[in-house]
């Protein structure tokens, strides 16, 4: 890859092509499969996952001191004959709750489970950045659903919520240019996750992937990009209010667009950039002292 195509992709706005095994909204006939209880789904798939990690291991000695720009494949098999005293995944990994909502908006906790392979030396992305992947999609029967090793770019915010949830927990590597042009990836991160189908496609399915089945990934992460959609000087991750890594759902001035496509959140006529910090000291103006900064005040 050229210097100035790679500056290319990584400084400029990403037309971002999104990949059927991440994204959210390609997906089967939803009628195909009748929708189950979110709560009584998840805690019987979460048991399975708990069974399938307690008897299962990943080759974690390939992940060993390894070199700085390698990246071993995860893979995973049974502990049993030649395998019985390998260490199952379930003493290895970490986990943490998402909240899932229903559709009567009732929160279900979902238990996410991940392990880092290789921390990574930058920046941590957060879940609504451009993240620059190679990555490695598995099914509990060791199925292979979708796989680049050739890193591509993806809007965090836009692919299933448990791959979205768990890339915070790595960081970006650093970057090599090297005598001829070309670039390389060093100490990037590296992790997997295994995630309930409520984080997933719930009961629809796509591609490979049947509905109501959990999700193994393992993801490189080489490097990302901050996001600003609307270019508003408000970096997308500060337009999600409430914090529920939902961007569509934050509308301050209810014109239809979301905070994050929209360049006057509030709706006053004055643009987000000319009245988010005018003073420039890094903290959004409040020029009426009422708790509410400027951007999103329209009185």
């Amino acid at each position: 890859m050229s210097k100035k195509n790679f500056l290319l992709i990584l400084f400029l706005t990403i037309n971002i092509t999104l990949l059927s095994s991440c994204k959210k909204d390609e997906t089967t006939d939803p009628e195909a499969t009748p929708k189950r209880d979110l709560a009584e789904q998840y805690i019987a798939e979460n048991d399975s996952i708990i069974e399938f990690m307690e008897t299962h291991f990943y080759n974690y000695t390939d992940f060993e001191n390894i070199g700085n720009n390698q990246t071993p494949e995860l893979i995973i098999d049974t502990i049993a004959g030649d395998n019985i005293n390998k260490t199952p995944i379930s003493e290895q990994v970490k986990s943490i709750d998402i909240e899932v909502k229903d559709d009567d908006d009732n929160i279900v906790v979902h238990k996410l489970y991940y392990e880092v392979l290789r921390e990574g030396t930058g920046e941590n992305p957060t879940v609504a950045d451009s993240v620059f992947v190679s990555y490695k999609g598995m099914l509990f029967d060791n199925k292979v659903f979708d796989q680049r090793k050739t890193p591509v770019w993806l809007e965090a915010k836009n692919v299933v919520r448990g791959f979205q949830e768990f890339l915070p927990k790595i960081k970006r590597g650093e970057i090599k240019v090297n005598p001829d042009g070309t670039y390389d990836f060093l100490n990037f991160g590296i992790a997997f996750a295994i995630f309930p189908s409520g984080l997933g496609y719930f009961n629809n399915g796509t591609g490979n992937i049947q509905p109501y089945s959990p999700l193994i990934f393992q993801v490189n992460l080489m490097t990302l990009n901050r996001t600003d959609h609307d270019n508003d000087s408000v970096l997308t991750i500060l337009e999600d209010l409430d914090g529920d890594h939902n961007f569509d759902n934050d509308d301050t001035d209810s014109d239809g667009f979301p905070n994050y496509l929209d360049s006057d959140d509030d709706g006053d006529e004055i643009l987000t950039k000319d009245e988010y910090d005018v003073d420039g000291d890094g903290v959004p103006d409040d020029s009426d002292g009422d708790g509410t900064p400027d951007y999103l005040d329209n009185d």
